[in-house]
């Protein structure tokens, strides 16, 4: 009884799959695949097109994986450290990082660096939270000690412009810098991308590394305040760090959400999930905007998603 509570199979194409660990995290909702237990997809993946991401990632469920998929994870050995092999990928590299697993991965041999680089979503505002009250305290004892005049009104107007700034941040960190695709006889540059975010698009559903890292969202931060003192007032500086430090929070605890929370139809949540979902799964270098499609807009990068007979139920 505990072996069939564990298995939910399916079969495609003569090929039998237990998709039970994969359920809560079908794109297309749990509740679609209950009907095809002990069936096959032939028929529906022949209606439904998918892409190759998607069917690689069926493999990782196959009772016996198949060649394909084979080619592609034995590129490297599953049971060491992965960032060490990554950069000897070479051209291979950026076809097997947008192929996606469903486990988790090891980054580091030393247990040092590799719990560095582990953050669970809760340290997110357990950290940064305070980091916001501190740029609004300083902020405001600064204007006051230096008899700036500035008022509440014009204080939260910075707050509110730093929000709206983190929205552009996000857009062009993802866009610009985590989809930079490495030289393919660059080792640093390959190691160097899969560290910063091909990781996450390997392992989407590895939710400890979900969110980012504390070290380096420090050293963000730290460019970001001379950026900000260089482009505005010093009055202004503290406040729109922390309208920035607060868009952050929203933005890694959305992420985190839309990858393992189940929003509602005609909710803001269902709209970023499916979109989120389609930036993993198909369209790679489209729908960079996380917390916010604005800026997909203003650019020409939003996903336009397919229009559903009925609701996704994740």
């Amino acid at each position: 009884d505990n072996k069939n509570s564990n298995e939910f199979l399916i079969k495609y194409q003569n090929q039998l799959y237990n998709i039970h660990d994969f359920l809560s995290y079908h794109p297309g909702g749990k509740k679609v695949l209950n009907y095809f237990k002990n069936r096959s997809l032939d028929k529906v993946f022949e209606e439904n097109p998918h892409s190759k991401a998607a069917f690689h990632l069926l493999e990782e469920f196959t009772v016996k994986n198949q060649e394909t998929y084979q080619k592609y994870e034995n590129l490297i050995d599953w049971n060491a450290a992965i960032l060490p092999q990554v950069g000897s990928l070479g051209h291979q590299y950026w076809e097997w990082v947008n192929l996606p697993v469903n486990r988790n991965i090891r980054l580091f041999d030393s247990k040092i660096l590799e719990n560095i680089t582990i953050t669970p979503w809760y340290l997110i505002p357990i950290i940064w939270i305070p980091i916001v009250i501190y740029f609004v305290y300083t902020g405001w004892m600064n204007n006051i000690a230096n008899n700036t005049g500035t008022t509440l009104f014009e204080s939260i107007i910075s707050y509110v412009l730093g929000i709206f700034m983190w929205s552009l941040v996000e857009y062009v960190l993802h866009r610009e810098l985590f989809h930079f695709k490495p030289p393919t006889n660059s080792k640093l540059l390959i190691s160097f991308h899969f560290l910063l975010h091909g990781v996450h698009h390997k392992a989407p559903f590895d939710g400890r590394r979900l969110v980012f890292p504390p070290i380096p969202a420090l050293i963000i931060t730290r460019l970001l305040v001379y950026i900000y003192e260089a482009l505005f007032p010093q009055t202004a500086v503290s406040f729109i760090m922390a309208g920035t430090v607060t868009g952050y929070i929203c933005y890694d605890l959305i992420h985190y959400y839309l990858h393992h929370g189940a929003p509602k139809d005609g909710t803001y949540m269902y709209l970023l999930k499916r979109s989120h979902n389609y930036h993993h799964f198909l369209h790679h270098d489209l729908g960079y905007g996380i917390s916010s499609k604005l800026w997909d807009y203003v650019f020409g990068t939003n996903i336009c998603l397919r229009q559903l007979t009925k609701p996704i139920e994740w």
